[in-house]
């Protein structure tokens, strides 16, 4: 089938959204119209024949059985076309265990700082068993691109495979070549036979031996070794870096700042290569020229005084230093970045993490590290966002997780953060020094949140496994614990907490008006140290949570009720319990005798946090109806709460005149004038064997006042009171005596 140089552009076009879409089945048609008419591109669209070119060497690769000679046959076409790319080398390339060596040569000669190429390279050398030269461009590469994982774990294996084929061979091997391959791969047999070889000078046996030492003890003791023993010994540059690597590792900066000192300048050789061996001559004398050591001690150095001086000249400088040395190093940058984090410059800090990211670092270390600076400016979305990213490349850890719960948390999507939280703790290791308890304490808040405070208890005795009883983080979560304990109303069990922190040094500033309102409110212990609530103590314009409450509580010992009162409500609309602080308002409000504005917050209470409502608060709202003598409200105040407290109301106080409901009830009825009510309900109290003093002198008041002419019942009542020792007031005794005088004339004459 002829074609025209059109439609063969366009069959070029539809072979590549083939390829891409994976469809190699229809593709084979395609690659062979396109061969048939090839000839109608002519030599004027070199473009176009290179894109032939590129999808028929992406073809044979994909559907046919490799033929290397007819792929390198269209890769010299490229060249001789000047249309080869980068991409070009890299796929010819990656066929290592077939690409002939003209290729490669080609290839790094042309694209000299090319990662790919060189790694495709190194992977042929090591299928040739040609270790050296492996090990060299890899450590080139790695003088390039410091962070390439893929290279140093390639390295790893060619070195071991390197120091196998030595410890195995028949002739000798040089000494210090098998100490260098050891000591890059850990190898600890070859290490201790090395002690004892005496061609090693003293500064390569304690190399040996150090490291041998690193790999089998705890960082402690190598601390305790390094500053008894090893700093007094001849030791090595590459001793030094080792030592300042391990300290690095288990975060001991303090040690690395006594390790490694300002590195000497590199000896770049000239770029300067016209074949193959003298570009192998310039990249051995790269790898050993000192620039990757000397950036990676500027890292050392100034990641020493990023955690544990925190001197930022110290950081500067060796960002400055080492910069000036490869610009592109992106663990400079990381370091630059963190320079900027510790002036809490974060748009100067995400700058500096994009430019290491440019520069080759990992994408789920820049992502980790995105997530600290957006959780500084709380950018809770962003870290979503960066979260899902990272999810999409690797496997979740307890810090991803954390920061996707806490950002959840802040957005107040709190059902989802508990989802991410439980996974977090059920399917992960939770070693110490981790993010576990940290996820704990996000959950006790959520528990907080929702008012499970069984849960909540159970979560922070969790949580405290993970620390000292002497760390900060301890007294934190016992902090809380003061603040969750005042919302239960367990108030003897917070003084417990909040003594234990106050003698410990641990109660922050803004819980000591807490603990001086549960002294104040419990009568218990009051440490001299604590001192009394003063109106000095008193926070002027209180915008928070936290400040309002403060203020409520000092108010409250002040005896400044009503402030107090408004203090606590105010407190009350920003807390997670609501309830509980309108609560505190009533009780404060109760205690200052202000019985509209009591009954006011009841109703309140009543209305917006229904589910706050409990006998103790009914009761309060009737009982001060009836003191601001609302007898009409008090009395369906009383039948709501005989009606909803049944058992409360009734069965469990006493038959006596101190049952707080049936007294409660007669002077409502007396003030309401319900004579029929009053008797009958004072009458109640009659029924006993030896009714009270109270309610027959009552009863005598009803009888004279509503029934004069019942002169046998004011009788009987005189003569029970007459019987009572107590000073009688109202001339009771002559009363008695008129009375009976009266019934006799009446009755017995």
């Amino acid at each position: 089938m002829s074609l025209t140089r059109r439609e063969v552009i366009k069959q070029i076009e539809h072979a590549e959204a083939l390829y891409k879409a994976n469809l190699y089945a229809p593709l084979q048609s395609v690659i062979s119209n396109i061969q048939e008419n090839f000839d109608v591109l002519g030599d004027n669209n070199l473009a176009d024949n290179a894109r032939y070119y590129r999808i028929y060497m992406l073809y044979l690769g994909a559907f046919e059985e490799m033929n290397m000679d007819v792929m390198e046959s269209y890769l010299q076409a490229l060249i001789d076309i000047n249309e080869v790319l980068p991409s070009d080398y890299e796929y010819v390339c990656s066929y290592y265990k077939e690409c002939k060596e003209w290729v490669y040569e080609t290839a790094l000669m042309t694209y000299s700082y090319n990662e790919t190429l060189h790694i495709h390279y190194a992977l042929k050398l090591q299928e040739d068993k040609r270790f050296e030269e492996a090990i060299i461009t890899l450590k080139y590469v790695l003088e390039c691109y410091p962070a390439l994982t893929e290279a140093r774990l390639l390295l790893w294996d060619i070195q071991s495979a390197q120091l196998e084929q030595l410890c195995t061979s028949s002739e000798e091997a040089d000494c210090f070549e098998l100490l260098d391959l050891a000591s890059a791969t850990h190898n600890k047999t070859v290490l201790k036979g090395l002690q004892l070889d005496d061609r090693l000078d003293q500064a390569g046996k304690n190399l040996a031996m150090i490291q041998v030492e690193i790999w089998s003890k705890w960082s402690a003791e190598i601390k305790k070794l390094w500053d008894k023993e090893w700093k007094h010994f001849d030791l090595t540059d590459h001793t030094r870096l080792l030592l300042a690597d391990f300290a690095k590792n288990f975060m001991r900066y303090d040690f690395v700042s006594q390790i490694v000192a300002t590195p000497p300048e590199p000896e770049f050789p000239e770029e300067n290569y016209s074949n193959f061996e003298e570009y192998q001559t310039y990249m051995k004398a790269l790898a050993n020229s000192g620039w990757q050591s000397a950036q990676h001690q500027y890292v050392l150095i100034g990641n020493a005084g990023y955690y544990h001086t925190k001197h930022k000249p110290t950081i500067e400088a060796c960002v400055e230093r080492g910069l000036a040395l490869n610009p592109k190093n992106p663990l400079l940058h990381v370091l630059k970045a963190k320079s900027y984090f510790l002036n809490k410059d974060y748009n100067q800090t995400g700058a500096a993490y994009h430019e290491a990211f440019r520069n080759g670092l990992r994408m789920s270390e820049y992502l980790q590290y995105l997530l600290e600076v957006n959780g500084r400016i709380e950018s809770w979305q962003g870290i979503l966002d960066i979260v899902v990213q990272f999810h999409r490349r690797e496997t979740p850890t307890l810090k991803t997780l954390f920061f996707q719960a806490r950002a959840l948390f802040r957005l107040h999507r709190f059902d989802e953060a508990l989802e991410v939280i439980n996974e977090a703790l059920a399917d992960f290791p939770l070693p110490k020094h981790s993010f576990a308890p940290w996820l704990y304490n996000l959950r006790m808040n959520i528990h907080r949140i929702n008012h499970n405070y069984t849960a909540f208890f159970e979560d922070m005795q969790e949580e405290i496994n993970f620390y000292e009883d002497d760390d900060s983080d301890y007294f934190s979560t016992m902090n809380m614990c003061i603040e969750v304990l005042v919302e239960m109303g367990d108030y003897e069990e917070c003084h417990k907490y909040a003594i234990y922190n106050f003698e410990q040094e641990q109660l922050p500033t803004e819980l000591k008006p807490v603990f001086q309102w549960i002294c104040y409110y419990t009568f218990l212990e009051h440490p001299e140290e604590l001192g009394k609530a003063t109106a000095d103590d008193l926070i002027d314009n209180p915008t928070t949570f936290s400040e309002y409450r403060n203020n409520g509580f000092i108010q409250w010992m002040l005896r400044d009720n009503t402030a107090g009162a408004e203090s606590l409500k105010m407190a009350a609309e920003l807390s997670t319990n609501k309830a509980c602080y309108l609560k505190l308002a009533l009780d404060c409000l109760t205690a200052g005798f202000d019985n509209k504005t009591t009954i006011a917050l009841c109703e309140t209470i009543k209305k917006e946090v229904p589910e706050a409502r409990d006998w103790q608060l009914d009761f309060d709202y009737a009982n001060t109806l009836q003191q601001d003598k609302r007898y009409k409200d008090t009395k369906i105040a009383y039948e709501n709460l005989l009606q909803s407290y049944p058992k409360k109301t009734f069965i469990n106080f006493p038959k006596d005149q101190y049952h707080v409901m049936l007294r409660a009830i007669k002077n409502m009825a007396k003030g309401l004038d319900n004579v029929e009510d009053y008797t009958k309900y004072n009458a109640m109290y009659l029924s006993k064997d030896n009714p009270s003093e109270t309610a027959l002198l009552e009863h005598l008041e009803i009888a004279q006042k509503h029934h004069k002419e019942d002169i046998f019942l004011q009788h009987n009542l005189l003569e029970s009171v007459s019987k009572r020792n107590i000073e009688f007031e109202n001339g009771e005794l002559e009363m008695l005596n008129e009375v009976k005088t009266r019934i006799r004339a009446d009755y017995f004459v």
